[in-house]
């Protein structure tokens, strides 16, 4: 019988956690081109119905050369845009049409760049890369 108060050494075993789970992305990386060589990446981030996508402008002399945001995705019947804000104020970056068009606009920016789908540029994209380069992005 164990007396009043004494207290029985217990072994702790470390407990190992596991990685944080990644988040949910689409299976393909969607790219276009366009004006002056830009090319934008795009591939959505986290549930569908969350309407959220990752966006990465490259080949441009801009600040958001290379870096890889989170924008909101709006549907209508005529476009598809994608949105974040900038200076507190809602931006809208990429108007996309039917027929695999597009526009490009960017902060401070006077010109927006036409942009085309690109099936050839698409499947260079790896989803899973995309997502890894954008987790270590925030490091």
């Amino acid at each position: 019988m164990p007396l009043a108060g004494h207290v029985i050494a217990q072994n702790k075993v470390p407990v190992q956690s596991s990685p944080p789970a990644r988040p949910q992305v689409a299976e393909d990386v969607k790219a276009w081109q366009g004006e002056e060589g830009v090319e934008v990446w795009i591939l959505r981030y986290g549930p569908r119905e969350e309407n959220k996508a990752l966006v990465q402008i490259t080949n441009i002399d801009h600040p958001w050369n290379q870096r890889i945001q989170i924008m909101d995705v709006q549907n209508d019947e005529k476009k598809k845009t994608y949105s974040l804000m900038v200076n507190g104020n809602r931006f809208v970056s990429l108007k996309m049409y039917g027929m695999g068009s597009g526009e490009l606009y960017l902060p401070n920016e006077k010109q927006s760049y036409r942009i085309n789908y690109s099936q050839s540029l698409s499947s260079y994209g790896n989803a899973q890369h995309f997502l890894t380069d954008y987790l270590n992005q925030k490091k």
